[in-house]
């Protein structure tokens, strides 16, 4: 008898579980790869949040130019976003020629010392309030960056609301 004849008598099979633990192992080593890799260090800082107008009426558009940059001393990922509850968003420009992923500015590894400028145009809301508050943030994923001054991450810039256009 041939042995293609004895094997597809008595196949062997893989079982289930050998099959997960081939896969844990695998995913395994991959973490403890993962988990090895240093975490970088890097003060990320909004260096300023600026308004194109100190007044504007609902329905005027201000502008709000957001700087941002690496203090390292490490290389880091991050985004630069811009939220208001008073302000709504009309566009965005993000340095370096990425497009934005609407409401954030996705840099990915910025070096240290390089500063960033975001660029956001916003339309005042009717929100019966009388400031519209822009904020920049510098975002970062939790884990993935060592940032010992997480307190300078965010900046705002405000404009007061007066009246109707």
């Amino acid at each position: 008898m041939s042995e293609w004849h004895v094997m597809r008598r008595r196949p062997t099979t893989i079982s289930g579980l050998a099959v997960l633990v081939v896969v844990a192992t695998v995913g395994l080593a991959l973490a403890t790869a993962i988990a090895a890799q240093p975490v970088p260090t890097a003060d990320l800082a909004i260096v300023s949040n600026t308004a194109s107008a100190k007044h504007a009426k609902v329905g005027d558009e201000v502008t709000f130019t957001i700087v941002a940059t690496n203090n390292g001393p490490d290389a880091a990922d991050f985004n630069v976003m811009w939220s208001s509850d008073q302000l709504q968003l009309v566009s965005e420009t993000c340095d370096l020629g990425i497009s934005p992923d609407t409401p954030a500015c996705e840099y990915g590894t910025v070096e240290p010392g390089v500063t960033l400028t975001t660029t956001v145009v916003a339309e005042v809301l009717s929100t019966g309030s009388k400031l519209a508050i822009g904020t920049g943030c510098m975002v970062e994923q939790t884990g993935v960056i060592n940032d010992p001054n997480p307190e300078n991450n965010c900046a705002d810039a405000t404009v007061k609301i007066g009246g109707k256009r």
